[in-house]
């Protein structure tokens, strides 16, 4: 039970810290209902976080290519 809670409560940490900062984000035009769409969208910072990671692991793999490229056009 005490790990339910404790997951809980870093998924609702979680979503506030995103909701907080979708709301900092200013569009060119206010849009109505915006409030209750970053709220919306907040609900999925895991996924939105895992997002970050894969591209983050992308990017390296990536990198280590076209090092691996240069490496091996040289020799």
């Amino acid at each position: 039970m005490a790990g339910f809670l404790l997951a809980g409560g870093i998924y609702l940490t979680g979503w506030l810290v995103t909701a907080w900062c979708f709301a900092g984000i200013q569009g060119p035009v206010p849009v109505p209902g915006r409030f209750r769409r970053d709220v919306r969208d907040a609900l999925f910072w895991p996924i939105w976080l895992v997002l970050y990671a894969v591209f983050w692991v992308v990017e390296l793999r990536r990198q280590a290519f076209e090092e691996d490229f240069a490496g091996a056009d040289r020799s």
